[in-house]
């Protein structure tokens, strides 16, 4: 029973972590600019990304040339964007709000990727 219960709290608190990892990552790229052909590719409005945009730019990401460091990154913000759409098509027909700060946490994973993209086409033109 004790090991059952432990075993919970650890996940518990594995799953704090990650969520908090992936905010830090979308908040940090967040404040980062895109470049007007990356825009461009990705088909951006003048509201910006929307979060339906992520899994084309994820198809991009896969034909842009490898960048190790973000990797590790990518697969965690994809993961979070998988829960986070899951999430909403849970809780969104319930509360308004919750499905309005869904949809923006949706757009910054596509910013994300969008920013991902702009700097791994900004390695292979020097």
């Amino acid at each position: 029973m004790i090991p059952s219960i432990i075993f919970v709290l650890s996940l518990g608190a594995l799953g704090q972590f990650a969520f908090s990892y992936c905010r830090t990552l979308l908040i940090t790229y967040g404040k980062l600019p895109i470049s007007e052909r990356v825009q461009e590719i990705a088909g951006a409005t003048a509201d910006g990304f929307a979060g339906s945009d992520f899994d084309h730019l994820l198809q991009l990401l896969r034909f842009a040339p490898d960048v190790k460091a973000d990797k590790a990154q990518m697969r965690a913000v994809t993961a979070y964007f998988r829960l986070t759409r899951l999430a909403s098509k849970l809780v969104s027909p319930l509360s308004r709000e919750a499905s309005q700060w869904f949809q923006a946490e949706l757009s910054r994973c596509t910013y994300f990727a969008a920013v991902s993209l702009d700097r791994r086409l900004a390695t292979t033109v020097k």
